[in-house]
């Protein structure tokens, strides 16, 4: 005769990939979160260097349940990007997002922003309440983040123009090069190029004017971009991959909790977000494709439809959206982050 067995089957402990915060001895424990679930970690022998990962069985707690809805599968992804960095050309090269990114890269920023409620220097403000108006107002700044975005812009190319110096000389005026120019068609014409010290002196500080302009804006474009990027990941619990190197050169920070230092203590910033090497390294050099990665990442293209010039990059945004399944609170990205293996 068979033998029936009734009651519960145990469950099967879930592996998952910790990343460790900092580097650690053998046997230190410290505190790790997995599907909101808070549980503890302990080292294995030999001990672990920060950023290393290691696998470790999570059984989620019996004792209590809790219903909660079911999410779609637009839901945003936690964990890890939604694909690949260089990935633009996934909705073809007409999609808004790419668009936007190629050629209006900071209409897609000031979407951004939008969506993850960050004004237009980069603060995160998610908070509606407050004691008076004013505090309410002021956590109500994200609203004007695509319009600030736009403006800024405008004036940026306006200030451009005019603080652009001519760039040759009139071919009657004589010219330390002009035995060396090039001719254009016009053999007659010489095309006869000048030096700072030919400029008058008008031009030589609208020449100096335009290099400080452009200077500012470049490190604008690629803070707020940094900023945008670690806020992403640390809402998301995505953690950093590479540049890791760059923590062990001491310079500006020795891990991925705290992030670059010349940022500012964790401890001491408003919204906690450190901002990691990666962002610094992608915005730099990948500005494009980063930009493009958050968009496609807060949003599935494939279930909504992108928009070119609204504020959000996307028809029928929930302005709370970004956070409907994420919090910034407790623990975040560099502090036992977890990915299910």
């Amino acid at each position: 005769m068979m033998k029936r067995s009734y009651g519960t089957p145990a469950e099967v402990p879930t592996n998952v990939q910790v990343i460790a915060p900092a580097t650690l001895s053998a046997g230190y424990t410290f505190e790790a979160s997995y599907n909101s679930v808070t549980f503890p970690v302990t080292v294995p022998q030999g001990g672990v260097t920060e950023g290393q990962r290691f696998i470790v069985p999570f059984l989620p707690p019996t004792a209590v349940a809790k219903a909660v809805p079911m999410q779609s599968d637009a839901a945003i992804p936690t964990g890890a990007w939604r694909d690949s960095l260089w990935n633009c050309c996934a909705f073809g090269p007409c999609h808004s997002h790419f668009l936007n990114s190629w050629f209006c890269r900071s209409v897609l920023i000031g979407q951004l922003l939008t969506r993850m409620k960050m004004d237009w220097l980069g603060s995160l403000q998610r908070r509606n309440d407050g004691n008076d108006d004013a505090e309410r107002n002021y956590h109500q700044g994200w609203r004007n983040s695509f319009r600030n975005l736009i403006l800024l812009t405008v004036a940026f190319y306006l200030l451009m123009a005019v603080t652009t110096t001519p760039q040759t000389m009139d071919p009657s005026m004589q010219s330390p090069f002009e035995d060396q120019a090039k001719t254009n068609n016009d053999a007659s014409q010489p095309y006869q190029y000048i030096t700072y010290n030919d400029l008058s002196e008008v031009d030589k500080i609208k020449y100096n004017l335009n290099g400080c302009i452009s200077a500012l804006f470049s490190f604008y474009m690629v803070y707020i971009l940094a900023k945008l990027r670690a806020t992403t990941r640390r809402t998301y619990s995505i953690p950093e991959e590479n540049c890791l190197c760059c923590y062990q050169l001491g310079v500006c920070g020795n891990n991925t909790r705290d992030g670059i230092e010349c940022c500012g203590k964790i401890e001491n910033r408003e919204d906690g977000v450190p901002i990691g090497w990666e962002d610094v390294c992608c915005s730099i050099w990948c500005s494009m494709c980063v930009a493009a990665q958050m968009a496609r990442h807060t949003v599935d293209y494939r279930e909504r439809r992108g928009a070119c010039c609204n504020s959000v990059g996307v028809y029928g945004w929930d302005e709370d959206e970004a956070y409907a399944n994420c919090s910034l609170e407790g623990e975040g990205v560099g502090e036992g982050a977890v990915l299910v293996v």
